[in-house]
C-alpha cells in the first residue's frame, strides 16, 4: 500500500506542477498567439469547457474499466496539450489546445482522487488530505519554476516541452504502482445517476467553497493593489500567502479529521474562511488583508478533502461518479465566482463586493458540517467495500 500512495502522491504533485506552470506562463501564451483580452478570455472558456465535459466521462470510464487507467491517460494528455498550448499561434488552435488541457486536468481531478479513496478505505484512516497538500505544492513549484524561467529568458515552449519530458514519464512509472482496475472499477457502473439529498449538499458545499477560492485567486491581488493601493510586489503576496496557508492546513488536514472529526473540521474551515475576509474588509488594512487571505486558504484548504472524501463514499453511488458529480458541480463555482464578483464590483465596488464570497464560506460552512466520514473497521486490502469509511453526516 505505501507505493500506491507514493504513486498517487507522485500524480497529484504532478497535477499541480502542470497546472502551476500553465497558469505562470499565461500572458506569455497570450502574446505568441496574438490575442487580445476578450481572445484570451474565448481560449480559458475553451479550457473551462473541457474540463466540464471531461469530469463526468472520467467518473463513467473509471468506475467501468478503473481510474488508474484514466488517470495516466489523462495527466499524459495535459502534458502533450501544455506543449500544443506553447505551439498556438491564433485563437482556434490555442482554444483546440486548452480544450484539451482541461479536459485531461477534470480528469485527472476526478480519477486521482477515486485513487485516494479507495486506497484511503485500506489504510482505514484519513489520509485523502495529504493528496490534496501534494496538489496544492505541486501547483506552488509549477508557478515558481514558470517566474523563473520567465526571467530567465525561456519561451513557454521551452518550459512545457521540459515539464512534459518530466510528467510523462511520471505518469507511466506511477501508473505500475496506481490501484488496479479490480479495486477501484465496476463494470455495471451507469453512464449517469440520480443524486440523493445528502450527495446534492456535498455538491453545494463544493460549489460555494470553490466559488470563494477563485475568487480568491482572481481579486486578491486585484483588492490589495486597487482598493488599498499597495505595490504590485504586496498585492501578489495576497494571493501568495493563500496557497501557501492551503497547502499547509491540507498538508495538517487528515491530522486534525482524526483528532476533531470531518464534521468539525469542515465547519471550522468554513468559518474561518469566512472570519478571515470578514476581518480583512472590516480593518481595511494591509496587514489585515494579507491575514484575511492566509486564514481563507487555510479554512477552504480542508474543506475540498472532506467533500470529496463524502462524494466519493455516498451509498448507492459509484465513487467516480459521485466524485464526478461534485467536482463538476464545484468547478461550475469555480467559474462563476470571479465574473460575479467582478459585476458586483462594477455597481458597488470591489470592497463591497467581497462579501459575496464571505456569504459563500459561510454557506459551505453550513452545507459541508452534514458532508462528512468517520472511520470505522479498517479493510484488510486495497479492494474495499466501502466498510473502512462509513457515512456518518450530521
Amino acid at each position: 500500500m505505501r507505493t500506491s500512495r507514493l504513486a498517487i502522491t507522485a500524480v497529484f504533485l504532478a497535477d499541480g506542477v502542470m497546472l502551476g506552470s500553465w497558469a505562470s506562463r499565461v500572458p506569455a501564451v497570450q502574446r505568441h498567439a496574438e490575442l487580445t483580452s476578450s481572445g484570451l478570455g474565448l481560449a480559458l472558456f475553451a479550457m473551462s469547457l473541457g474540463a466540464l465535459l471531461s469530469m463526468p466521462l472520467a467518473g463513467w470510464l473509471g468506475d467501468r474499466s478503473g481510474s488508474g487507467r484514466v488517470t495516466v491517460v489523462a495527466l499524459i494528455g495535459g502534458a502533450v496539450s501544455l506543449v500544443a498550448a506553447a505551439l498556438a499561434a491564433g485563437l482556434g488552435a490555442l482554444a483546440a489546445a486548452l480544450f484539451g488541457f482541461g479536459a485531461a486536468f477534470g480528469a485527472v481531478n476526478v480519477s486521482a482522487n477515486a485513487q485516494g479513496l479507495v486506497l484511503e478505505r485500506a489504510y482505514g484512516r484519513p489520509i485523502l488530505s495529504s493528496f490534496h497538500a501534494a496538489f496544492s505544492a505541486g501547483g506552488l513549484a509549477g508557478a515558481g519554476l514558470g517566474a523563473l524561467a520567465a526571467s530567465g529568458g525561456l519561451t513557454p515552449l521551452v518550459q512545457f516541452l521540459a515539464t512534459a519530458l518530466v510528467l510523462v514519464p511520471t505518469a507511466l512509472v506511477a501508473g505500475t504502482a496506481l490501484l488496479p482496475a479490480e479495486a477501484t472499477g465496476s463494470a455495471r457502473a451507469p453512464v449517469a445517476v440520480r443524486l440523493p439529498r445528502p450527495l446534492l449538499a456535498v455538491a453545494a458545499a463544493a460549489f460555494f467553497t470553490l466559488l470563494a477560492e477563485g475568487a480568491a485567486a482572481d481579486w486578491s491581488a486585484v483588492y490589495l493593489s486597487g482598493s488599498l493601493e499597495t505595490s504590485a510586489g504586496v498585492a501578489a503576496l495576497g494571493y501568495a500567502a493563500f496557497s501557501l496557508a492551503m497547502a499547509a492546513s491540507r498538508s495538517l488536514g487528515d491530522r486534525l479529521n482524526s483528532r476533531i472529526g470531518p464534521a468539525a473540521l469542515a465547519r471550522g474551515g468554513g468559518l474561518l474562511a469566512a472570519a478571515g475576509l470578514t476581518v480583512a474588509l472590516g480593518l481595511a488594512s494591509t496587514p489585515a488583508a494579507l491575514a484575511g487571505f492566509t486564514a481563507m486558504g487555510a479554512g477552504l484548504g480542508v474543506l475540498v478533502p472532506v467533500l470529496f472524501r463524502a462524494a466519493g463514499t455516498t451509498p448507492g453511488i459509484p465513487a467516480g461518479a459521485g466524485i464526478a458529480a461534485v467536482s463538476t458541480i464545484g468547478w461550475l463555482g469555480f467559474l462563476a465566482g470571479p465574473p460575479a464578483i467582478g459585476f458586483a464590483a462594477d455597481a458597488f465596488g470591489l470592497a463591497a463586493s467581497l462579501w459575496i464570497v464571505v456569504c459563500a464560506s459561510a454557506l459551505a460552512a453550513l452545507l459541508a458540517g452534514r458532508s462528512c466520514l468517520v472511520p470505522s473497521e479498517p479493510s484488510q486490502g486495497v479492494v474495499a467495500s466501502g466498510a473502512a469509511l462509513e457515512p456518518a453526516c450530521r
